[in-house]
This record gives structure tokens, sequence and C-alpha cells, in this order.
């Protein structure tokens, strides 16, 4: 709020650029320690520059290849996902370095490569590019801006001045994000902890019921309240200083079925995903296989949402995270499938637009995404003992 106020006041768009870079620079400071976790996060920002500015020069596949498999196998071993590490040398697990934002620098940087290679991005200054990485409005937690719609906000960086009501509104919503964090979030948290460390203890089938379903739906509610909340405070933060954040949320518990899900949670992510691994994943395999377009739609479904659920985290319960929300996207392709070849496209329309059947595939899709990120807590053990004590109890 401070560094908006004293924003608006600097005539000066050097100025103005180098008031934010320090303040880009100040948040990750205090983020990250160690001399290993600089030590990376200097060589992943330096190799991605140079990697970018090589494909601008000389936009040939072995080089796009090599680079991103380079990076992502980096971003593994930092990683060190529970799954991989008995492949790992001793000396690499040993070792941990934490860098902060990594995950989202990754995938900027990997938007930076593939659109330097296919010609979108002709001009990357070295300070542009640290900055767009460094941006502490995305950095923690998204949204993933691409470079192109930074670099538009950038070159201006035109705080909101004397527009009393665009003002008003960028800090309203900054206030709606903290009551999120701060009174919404936390009590979710504690009651679903609460009930949680006691579930097991549980013995009559209708209070593991009861407490099942408050299980169920507080966790989300702690997810969408906590992560929603910080989208508002960086999107309104970022535009009292002359930036433009995309959205991240547009009602997602209001989707109909987990590919419309992707394009209303965590927005960026899903249209990221859509862009560089379903897409070229998807057109790689119709080149090699064009007479299966449908079921190799549902492979890569599957696989992008897998890898997305792999992404959130290196523990296993993401791997399940993975694995039901790429089930849920294979699924609600297959399904779409099936009614179209039963029913035509003139009665797959009219399924669509049947308020009922909305309202039954929105409940439906609610309670599955619930189950998702029932998996989201770290202690998959205490997660998977839940599960099983209430089926016993019911069953």
């Amino acid at each position: 709020m401070l560094g908006s106020a004293v924003i608006i006041l600097i005539p000066s768009l050097l100025l103005r650029q180098t008031l934010l870079a320090l303040c880009n620079f100040g948040f990750l400071a205090s983020m990250v320690s160690g001399t290993a976790a600089w030590v990376a996060l200097i060589v992943f920002l330096a190799s991605g520059y140079l990697a970018t500015r090589l494909l601008q020069e000389f936009p040939r596949r072995i080089l796009l290849v090599t680079y991103l498999c380079a990076l992502v196998l980096g971003f593994i071993v930092i990683k060190q996902y529970a799954f991989l590490k008995p492949m790992l040398p001793a000396a690499i697990v040993s070792q941990v370095v934490v860098v902060v934002g990594l995950s989202y620098m990754l995938f900027r940087q990997i938007h930076l490569a593939v659109d330097a290679f296919q010609g979108q991005i002709k001009s990357l200054p070295l300070w542009r590019y640290l900055n767009y990485q460094l941006n502490l409005f995305g950095l923690t937690a998204g949204p993933i801006q691409r470079y192109q719609d930074f670099s538009l906000g950038w070159d201006r960086l035109q705080p909101l001045r004397c527009d009393f009501q665009s003002v008003t509104k960028a800090y309203l919503r900054v206030f709606i994000g903290v009551i999120k964090i701060m009174i919404l979030a936390p009590p979710c948290l504690e009651v679903y902890e609460a009930f949680a460390r006691t579930f097991l203890d549980l013995e009559t089938p209708w209070k593991a019921i009861a407490k099942f379903a408050l299980l169920l739906y507080l966790y989300p509610a702690y997810i969408y309240f906590n992560f929603s909340g910080y989208c508002d405070m960086v999107i309104a933060g970022a535009s009292l200083v002359g930036l433009k954040m995309p959205e991240n949320f547009n009602l997602p518990f209001l989707a109909r079925n987990m590919i419309d899900y992707w394009t209303r949670w965590h927005r960026t992510l899903g249209f990221w995903i859509r862009d560089y691994v379903f897409n070229p994943l998807y057109k790689a395999m119709v080149e090699r296989w064009p007479g299966r377009a449908l079921w190799l739609a549902l492979i890569c479904y599957f696989i992008a949402l897998f890898l997305t659920g792999l992404w959130h985290g290196s523990t296993w319960n993401f791997v399940v995270f993975g694995l039901l929300n790429g089930l849920g996207v294979a699924a609600a392709k297959c399904w779409e499938i099936i009614l179209t070849t039963a029913i035509g496209r003139q009665g797959f329309k009219k399924y669509m637009q049947s308020p009922a059947i909305r309202a039954l595939a929105i409940v439906a899709n609610f309670h599955f995404v619930c189950l998702t990120i029932a998996f989201f807590p770290a202690d998959l053990e205490r997660t998977w003992g839940i599960l099983k004590h209430v089926g016993a109890l019911m069953f």
C-alpha cells in the first residue's frame, strides 16, 4: 500500500520501474536463504535468459527440446519428488535446496522458451526479463502471467492516479482478500484439523457421516478462501502500481465438469497447461495416429492434469491428487464422446442446455472436486485412514 502511494508521485518511468524492481528483489531476498538456494536461483534465471535469447536467434527444435529437458530435470532434482528419490544419488538427496517461487518461474521459463522458438517474443531485455520472473505479485502463488502481457504494463507502468472509483475498487478488493485470508480461511482449517485428528475415534455411522461431510467441505473452503484471497490482493495491488495481472478464479465450484473446472479454478494454470502441455502433446500424437483423435484426446487430458497434480508438490498425496484430476478430465471428455455418438450434436447441445442436467452436473462435479482436494494435505496416511474408516462404518 505504501509503495503504491509513493510510486504514484514519481514522474519518471525509469524511476518507477527502479522502485518496483527494488521491491521485487527485496521481497525475494526476504524469502530465500542459504548459499545453495541463491546459486540455484541465479543459475536458473541466467540459463533461462541465455536459452531464450539463443532460441530467438536460432529457433531450432533440438535446442528447445534439449533446454526444456534440462530445465525440467533440474526442477525435479531440486524438488526431490518422493517417488523419484530412490533413483537419485545420495549426494543430491542429502542436499535440500528451497527456492521460493521456483514452480511458477518454471512455467514462465517454459513459456518464454517456447514462445521465443515460435517467434512470438521479439524483444527480451535483461532488465525486463528479471522483473518479469521476479515480479512480487506473481512470484509465490500466481497468477501465471504471459511475458507479452507483462511487457505492456511494464513499458508504461502507469499507476492509478486521480481515478477515485478505480482506486477505491482496488483497495476494496485488497480488503476483501484480507478478509478471506485472515477471517474466513483460518476457522475452516482449524475445524478441519480438529475433526481430522479425532475422526478415527468415531464409532457411530451418523456421526462419522456428518463429520466426514464437514471434512469434505471445509478443506476446499480453506483452500479457496486462502488462494482466491491472495489473488485478490496481488491483482488489486498490482493495479495500484500500474501492472495488470490476469484473473485466476471464475466461480470454480459452479463448473459442470472437470474440464470446465480447470478453466475456472486457477485459470492461468489451466490455460498454461492447455497451451504448453495438452495442445502440443495432442498435436504430436494425432500426427502420429490420425485415425484415433478422440481417444488420444482422453490420453492427453489425463496426462496434462496428472502432471498438473504432480507440479503442486513433491509428496505422494499429490500423485493421488494428480491421478484423480487426470481421471476426472478424461472421464468428462469420454462422457461427451459417448453422448455425442448416441444422441448426435444437436441432442448433445440440448442436453447441455437443460437446467436440471446442469444443476445435477454442478453438484456431482463439486463433490468430486472436494474429493480431489481431500488429498491436498500432506498427511496421506491420515486421509486414507479417514476414507477407510467412514467406508467401514457405512458398509
